[in-house]
C-alpha cells in the first residue's frame, strides 16, 4: 500500500467515498532522478516529497504541545524520550552528543535538509517534464521554492545562523567542498524572505480546485508565512541578541546582529497587512460557529466559546485558516490523549481514550476575568481569595459552565468565554453534539473517584485541567466503549494569528496605534469581549496600559497565549520575545489530583521544578555534525 503524504484532503474527512486527491501518493520506491520527472505523474510524486517532510501538528512528543508551559505528563508514566523528545527538552535533557529533535541531522526528527536537497531538484528538474503545460511546470516550482524556504527557515528558528542551500552540492566533489560555514541570521532571513517573494507570481492565488489543493502553498499561505517570518527576525531573539555576541564566524563577524533595528518592524508591520489584505479579497475571514438545527442553545457563553473551539478544530467551511497541515490530521488517538475519560458510563473504562496529555494551572492562570483583562488587574476580582472554595449558584450565569451547586474555587468563576472554551476542570461543563442542548452539557469531576479519574490509569492526567479546544465538538462516544471521532485538518497558521503579529509589528514600529488596537479587539470580539480600551479603563487597575509601547506589547503577548492556547504557538513565541527565562523557569503546577475532596484536591501542587537557560534558547549542532564539517561554529553554552 502506498504511502499517504496528504492525509489532510477534506472530502475524506467527511465521506469515505473521495476520490484520490492532488499529491496524496509518494511512490514506494525512490526512482532514479530521471525517471522522477519522464512524466507528470511522477513529478507529482516527488513534489509530494518537498511537502512530505514538513512536522507533522500531531505528533505530540514534538516541539507544539510539550515545551511550553501549556502541558505536562505523568512522571510515573512511561513515557519515553524517543516518543516524547519534547517533554525531556522541557525537562532539561537536552544535549550535543545525542541531541532531541534533531533537526540538523540527516536522518533526525525533521531531516530538513534532505527537504531543501528534494526542492532543489524539483526546482531545477520540472522544467523537463514533457507533459505539462509551462505554468503548471512554473507553479510546481514556486511551491518547491517556498517549501525550500520554509525549511530554511525551520531550521534558522531552532538553531540561529545556519548553511544556506540554494543549490545542491555535486556529490563527486571533494569532501571538503561541501563543509561550509553558517551565515548570520540576517542573511539567512534576507535569503528566505527573497526566496518567497521569487517564488509568489507563479503560485496559486488561493485553492483553484477546492478542497482537492487543500493544503498546498498558494499565494494566501505564502503571504502568511512571510509575514510570519519577518516577525521573527524583528523579534528580539534575532534583531540585535547581545547575548549571542560571542558567535562569530572564523573572520571575527558576529552571525547575530548586535544593533537593534525598528525597521525590521515596519517590515514586518507591511507584509503582515499585506498578507491580511490579501486574505481578505481572497474570501479568507475569522471564523464564527453556526450550529447545526438539531442544536438547541440557550446560552451566549456557548455561541463564544464554540466560536473559539471551531475556529481551530472545524475544517469544514472554515474560512480562517490560511494554510493547512499536509502531513497529518487531528485523528481519535490525537484527540483521544486530550479527551476525559468519564465522559458517560461508556467512556470511563474506555482503553481507546488516553486522556494524558494534562494541561498545567500556570496557563490557565493566563485567561482573563469575564471583563477581558488579567485576574491580577481586574478591580472587581477576587485574585487574593481565587482558590477560596464556593459553592456554585443555580443562576443561568453560571449553570451553562459550571456545575450547579457544586463546591470549586472561586478561579473557576467569572472567567472570560475562551476559557471555559479551552479548559476541561473540575466543576466543568463539558458541550458535545450528542447532548443536543447546552443546557444538558456533561459534568465533569476531576477529582479521585470522579467520572474523569474513575480509573486511575497510570498515564492519566495529573494537573485537573485538560484541552477542550482540541477535541471536536461531534465526536460521539456510543455503547460498548464505542468512541468516534471526527478527524480535522489543523491549521498551521489562521486569520487571527496573523492579526495579532500585524498589531504586534503596529505597536513595535509605531507605538499603540487605532489600527494595532482594531486588530487586536476583532480577535476578542469573537470569543464575546470588548475592546482593550474600553476594558482596561472600565476593569483594569492599570487603566493606562493600553496607552503604552510597553503595556501593549504585554497585552499582545497575553492575547496570543490565550487566543492561540494549545495550537504549537506559545513556545515559540516565548522563544522569539526572549521570555522564556522569565515563563519557563517556574514551578509547573497543578492541583492535587489524587484527592477525593474539594479541600485537599484544590491545593497547589508542584509537577517539576523546570531551568531555562540564556544557552536553552537555540539547539546544539551534534557533535557528530562538527566532525563531519569543521567549518561549523558551535552554538552558545553548548
Amino acid at each position: 500500500m502506498k504511502k499517504i503524504v496528504f492525509i489532510l484532503m477534506l472530502p475524506v474527512l467527511l465521506s469515505a467515498g473521495s476520490c484520490k486527491k492532488f499529491l496524496d501518493v509518494v511512490p514506494d520506491n525512490t526512482p532514479v532522478i530521471d525517471q522522477a520527472f519522464s512524466l507528470r505523474v511522477m513529478a507529482q510524486r516527488f513534489l509530494a516529497t518537498c511537502y512530505n517532510r514538513l512536522p507533522a501538528s500531531n505528533a505530540l512528543g514534538n516541539d507544539q504541545y510539550l515545551m511550553a508551559d501549556e502541558f505536562w505528563l505523568n512522571s510515573t508514566a512511561n513515557f519515553s524520550s524517543s516518543a516524547y523528545p519534547g517533554w525531556y527538552i522541557a525537562m532539561g535533557q537536552q544535549n550535543a552528543n545525542s541531541p532531541l529533535l534533531n533537526w540538523w541531522g540527516s536522518g533526525g526528527s525533521g531531516a530538513y535538509w534532505q527537504a531543501i536537497y528534494d526542492c532543489n531538484v524539483m526546482i531545477e528538474r520540472v522544467q523537463e517534464v514533457p507533459d505539462m503545460d509551462q505554468s503548471e511546470k512554473n507553479m510546481w516550482a514556486a511551491e518547491a521554492k517556498v517549501l525550500k524556504a520554509y525549511y530554511h527557515y525551520l531550521l534558522v528558528r531552532a538553531y540561529g545562523p545556519i548553511i544556506i542551500r540554494d543549490k545542491n552540492l555535486s556529490v563527486f566533489g571533494e569532501q571538503t567542498s561541501m563543509q561550509e560555514p553558517r551565515v548570520s541570521v540576517d542573511e539567512c532571513f534576507n535569503y528566505i524572505v527573497k526566496t518567497i517573494d521569487e517564488a509568489m507570481p507563479d503560485l496559486m492565488p488561493i485553492e483553484q480546485n477546492g478542497n482537492l489543493d487543500v493544503g498546498r502553498i498558494n499565494q494566501v499561505a505564502a503571504k502568511a508565512v512571510k509575514a510570519r517570518i519577518l516577525v521573527e527576525a524583528a523579534s528580539p531573539l534575532f534583531n540585535g541578541n547581545t547575548d549571542m555576541a560571542s558567535l562569530k564566524d572564523d573572520a571575527g563577524n558576529a552571525l547575530f546582529n548586535q544593533t537593534y533595528s525598528e525597521a525590521k518592524w515596519t517590515a514586518a508591520a507591511v507584509a503582515c497587512k499585506e498578507a491580511i489584505d490579501f486574505a481578505a479579497i481572497s474570501g479568507k475571514r475569522l471564523h464564527t460557529w453556526t450550529a447545526p438545527a438539531n442544536l438547541t442553545i440557550g446560552s451566549p457563553s456557548t455561541r463564544f466559546q464554540m466560536n473559539y473551539r471551531t475556529a481551530f478544530n472545524e475544517s469544514d467551511g472554515n474560512a480562517e485558516a490560511l494554510w493547512f497541515d499536509t502531513r497529518s490530521t487531528a485523528s481519535a488517538g490525537f484527540q483521544a490523549a486530550f479527551t476525559p475519560r468519564g465522559f458517560n458510563t461508556n467512556t470511563v473504562s474506555n482503553g481507546s481514550i488516553t486522556s494524558y496529555m494534562g494541561v498545567t494551572l500556570n496557563i490557565a492562570e493566563k485567561f482573563y476575568s469575564k471583563n477581558g483583562v488579567p485576574i491580577e488587574e481586574d478591580k472587581t476580582y477576587p485574585y487574593a481569595n481565587r482558590n477560596e472554595l464556593v459553592t456554585v449558584p443555580a443562576t443561568d450565569e453560571y449553570r451553562f459552565n459550571l456545575q450547579a451547586n457544586y463546591t470549586t474555587i472561586r478561579f473557576h468563576l467569572d472567567r472570560e468565554h475562551r476559557f471555559y472554551g479551552a479548559l476541561s476542570f473540575d466543576g466543568g461543563r463539558y458541550f458535545m453534539m450528542s447532548e443536543i442542548n447546552d443546557a444538558n452539557a456533561l459534568n465533569t469531576n476531576y477529582k479521585q473517584g470522579g467520572n474523569v479519574m474513575q480509573y486511575n490509569v497510570i498515564n492519566n492526567q495529573v494537573t485537573g485541567y485538560m484541552s477542550k479546544k482540541l477535541v471536536n465538538y461531534q465526536n460521539s462516544y456510543g455503547a460498548s466503549n464505542a468512541y468516534a471521532a471526527r478527524p480535522y485538518a489543523i491549521p498551521v497558521i489562521r486569520l487571527a494569528d496573523l492579526y495579532l503579529l500585524y498589531a504586534e509589528a503596529l505597536n513595535e514600529s509605531q507605538g499603540p496605534t487605532a489600527e494595532a488596537l482594531t486588530y487586536i479587539d476583532a480577535v476578542r470580539a469573537r470569543s464575546g469581549l470588548n475592546g482593550v480600551q474600553a476594558s482596561w479603563a472600565d476593569f483594569s487597575n492599570q487603566p493606562s496600559k493600553p496607552s503604552t509601547k510597553e503595556g501593549l506589547r504585554s497585552i499582545i503577548k497575553q492575547e496570543r497565549t490565550i487566543e492561540l492556547a494549545f495550537e504549537g504557538k506559545r513556545f515559540w513565541d516565548l522563544r522569539r520575545w526572549k521570555d522564556c527565562v522569565l515563563e519557563l523557569n517556574k514551578l509547573v503546577t497543578g492541583w492535587d489530583v489524587s484527592q477525593r475532596t474539594a479541600a485537599p484536591f484544590y491545593r497547589s501542587r508542584t509537577l517539576y521544578s523546570r531551568v531555562f537557560t540564556p544557552k536553552d534558547y537555540f539547539w546544539p549542532i551534534s557533535i557528530d555534525e562538527m566532525r563531519r564539517n569543521p567549518k561549523l561554529k558551535q552554538n552558545v553554552g553548548w
